[in-house]
C-alpha cells in the first residue's frame, strides 16, 4: 500500500487529490487530519502571516541524548508589513533581536517531538515551522530489546483460560509430545523388569483449572474415560524376555498439584507439576498375555505408573497452553508483514505467580528482511511500568520494540509514497521520509503519539518539480482489536499535520497543497495500521478483552482491558 503507479480510468483534470486519494484508498479515511499551521498564503480572513526561516537544527534532527536544543532562525514582515512582535518554539519565548534573528533553547526529553517554531505580527497573522526531533541512542535494528514486553494476568483472566484449556489439550497430539519420553515406565531390577512405552492415549471429556497462587498455578485436571494402550517389554535372570500388549482403564481420573513455570529460553516456558496427586474411579488393568513377578510388577505399580504418564502428559500439554497464555511467541517465528518476511525471536526473563496474577516479561528481538540498508533505530531508556495484575489482562509494549520495526519499514521505504493522477497544477506527487516514523511512551500527560517527521513531498508537472514541502504530522494513538477477537492493536486518532512549502515555482505559494499533505498522510497512515495490527502483542489464549484502553507509562504502551 506504500507505493501506487498505475493511473485510474479518464477523470477531470481538476479533480482534487484528497477525492483520488479517498476513492483509491478508502482506509485512510480512518485518519482525521487536521492541518493546524502552514507557512502558505493567508486563509478566509486572516492577517496576512509574518515570514520565518529556521537555520537550526536542521531538518530530521537525530540527538544522541536528552538535554536541550537551540533553535535560531530569522522572523520578517510579510506582504503588509506588519513588524513581528513576538517568537515561540513550543510555547517557550524566543529571545528576538531588532534585525528578526531569534533564539531559543528548548528542553528535549528522550523519544520523538515537534519543533513547532511561531512568528506573530503585530495586526494578529502569524506562521509556524515545523521539524522533527528524535532524541536517543542509535542502536542497529535486529537488536535484542531487553523486557520488550510485559503481560499482567488477573485471577479472572486465568478462569477464562481454564475454561479453554480442557478442548485445547483434547485436540492436541499427546503421543508426538510423549515420543522423547518412552519408555514411559522402567520397573523392577536384574532379576525381573518390565519396560511400559505409551502407544495410544484416549479420553472423553477433560475439564481443567488454572489458580494463580505464589510461586506457580494451582492444577486439577478431571479426565473421563481414560483408556491408555501400551506396549510390555519384559525379561531379566528369572523371566524370559518377551512383549506383551496391556491397556489401562478408568472411569474417571483427578490430576492436582502446583504447577511452576519458568522461563525457557527461546522454547518460550517449562512446565512442571509438583508435588502431583491422582485419584482414579475405577482403575483397571488389562494383560491378558502376563502373569507372575511381570504382572505383579504392573499392578503393584500401577496407581505410580498412571500418575507418571498423566503427569507427563498434563506438563507436555500445558507448556503451549501456557506459551499461548503468556504471549511467548517462543521464536524463531516468521510473519508476513506488508509482504515481507518479519523473524521473531523471543524469550522470557521472568516470571512471577501470586494469589492475585500472574505477571511476565519477554526480551523480543524482530529483523525484517532486506532492512539492513537502515542506519538503526532511536533507543530511549524504559523505566518499570505499573502494571496491576488484579483486574483483567494489561499487556505492555516497549516503545523502542515498535520503533525498531519502523525503523526497518522506513529503510525498506514502504511508506514513501509515488502517486501519478491528474492533480491540476502537478501530475505526480512523490512524498519520502527523511527519518523513520517514531512512537513516544514518555509523555507526562500519558498520552500516545506517533511522529511523522520531516517527510519531503515533491509535486511535479510532466517530470519537472513545481512545489516542494516538509510535511510533519503527530498522531494519537488509540487501541482496538486486531485480527482476532484475542488479539489487540494500535490505532490512529487525530493528525496534527503541518505543512511547510520549501521550493514553489508556480508563485502560488503551495495553495492547493493541504488536501495533497491531508491524502498523502492519510495513505501512509492506512499502511501502518496494516502493519501495526501484525505487530507481535502478547495475547491471552481464549480471552476476548472489552473497555479497551491504552496509556504511556515509563517508555511502554500499556494496553489494558476487561476480561469477557
Amino acid at each position: 500500500m506504500g507505493h501506487s503507479s498505475a493511473k485510474p480510468q479518464a477523470r477531470t483534470r481538476g479533480l482534487a487529490f484528497a477525492e483520488w486519494a479517498d476513492m483509491r484508498h478508502p482506509l485512510s479515511r480512518s485518519a482525521v487530519v487536521v492541518l493546524v499551521a502552514t507557512s502558505t498564503a493567508c486563509v478566509g480572513e486572516m492577517p496576512p502571516p509574518p515570514q520565518i526561516t529556521v537555520t537550526s537544527p536542521e531538518r530530521g534532527l537525530v540527538q544522541g541524548h536528552a538535554g536541550q536544543v537551540v533553535v535560531k532562525g530569522v522572523a520578517s514582515p510579510g506582504v503588509s508589513g506588519s513588524p513581528v512582535t513576538s517568537v515561540t518554539v513550543n510555547r517557550v519565548p524566543a529571545m528576538l533581536a531588532a534585525d528578526g534573528s531569534f533564539t531559543a533553547v528548548v528542553d528535549v526529553p528522550p523519544g520523538a517531538m515537534l519543533l513547532e517554531t511561531s512568528a506573530f505580527s503585530a495586526e494578529g497573522g502569524s506562521v509556524t515551522d515545523a521539524r522533527a526531533v528524535q532524541v536517543g541512542e542509535l542502536r542497529p535494528v535486529g537488536t535484542t530489546i531487553e523486557r520488550a514486553a510485559t503481560a499482567a494476568l488477573s485471577t479472572d483472566a486465568f478462569a477464562r483460560l481454564s475454561a479453554v484449556a480442557g478442548p485445547k489439550v483434547k485436540s492436541m497430539d499427546l503421543m508426538a509430545k510423549l515420543a522423547p519420553l518412552q519408555p514411559m515406565a522402567n520397573l523392577g531390577d536384574d532379576l525381573a523388569n518390565v519396560k511400559v512405552s505409551i502407544t495410544k492415549l484416549t479420553f472423553g471429556d477433560v475439564k481443567i483449572s488454572l489458580a494463580p497462587v505464589d510461586g506457580g498455578l494451582e492444577f486439577s485436571a478431571t479426565i473421563d474415560a481414560l483408556n491408555v494402550a501400551a506396549n510390555a517389554a519384559y525379561g531379566g535372570a528369572l523371566v524370559p524376555d518377551g512383549t506383551s500388549s496391556v491397556g489401562v482403564t478408568a472411569d474417571r481420573v483427578t490430576l492436582a498439584g502446583t504447577l511452576v513455570v519458568t522461563p525457557a529460553g527461546t522454547d518460550g516456558f517449562s512446565t512442571a507439576i509438583a508435588s502431583p496427586t491422582v485419584r482414579a474411579t475405577s482403575l483397571r488393568l488389562q494383560a491378558s498375555g502376563l502373569a507372575g513377578k511381570i504382572l505383579d510388577l504392573l499392578q503393584d505399580n500401577l496407581e505410580s505408573t498412571v500418575q507418571r504418564v498423566l503427569t507427563s502428559s498434563a506438563e507436555k500439554a500445558l507448556q503451549p497452553l501456557i506459551n499461548s497464555a503468556f504471549g511467548a511467541l517462543a521464536g524463531p517465528k516468521r510473519i508476513d508483514v506488508l509482504g515481507k518476511t518479519l523473524e521473531l525471536q523471543a524469550s522470557p526473563s521472568a516470571v512471577q505467580f501470586t494469589r492475585t496474577g500472574a505477571l511476565v516479561t519477554m526480551n523480543l528481538g524482530v529483523k525484517i528482511a532486506g532492512s539492513e540498508s537502515s542506519p538503526g533505530f532511536v533507543f530511549t531508556p524504559n523505566g518499570t511500568p505499573s502494571i496491576d495484575m488484579n483486574t483483567g489482562v494489561q499487556v505492555g509494549l516497549a516503545d523502542d520494540l515498535i520503533n525498531e520495526l519502523l525503523a526497518e519499514v522506513h529503510a525498506l521505504g514502504l511508506l514513501d509514497l509515488h502517486l501519478e493522477e491528474d492533480f491540476g497544477l502537478f501530475d505526480t506527487a512523490d512524498i519520502k521520509l527523511t527519518v523513520p516514523p517514531m512512537v513516544s511512551a514518555n509523555n507526562s500527560d500519558g498520552t500516545m503519539r506517533l511522529v511523522l517527521g520531516d517527510m519531503i513531498a515533491t509535486f511535479s508537472e510532466e517530470g519537472k518539480t513545481v512545489i516542494s514541502a516538509a510535511l510533519n504530522a503527530q498522531v494519537d494513538l488509540a487501541l482496538l482489536r486486531g485480527n482476532t477477537p484475542e488479539q489487540i492493536a494500535l490505532k490512529f486518532g487525530k493528525v496534527h499535520a503541518f505543512v511547510n512549502v520549501l521550493d514553489d515555482e508556480t508563485g502560488m505559494l503551495g495553495s492547493d497543497l493541504s488536501g495533497a499533505a491531508a491524502a498523502g498522510i492519510g495513505i501512509q497512515l492506512d499502511s501502518l495500521s496494516q502493519f501495526l495490527v501484525t505487530v507481535p502483542v502478547p495475547s491471552v489464549a481464549g480471552v476476548t478483552l472489552d473497555n479497551l484502553s491504552l496509556r504511556a507509562d515509563s517508555g511502554y504502551v500499556i494496553a489494558s482491558g476487561s476480561v469477557h
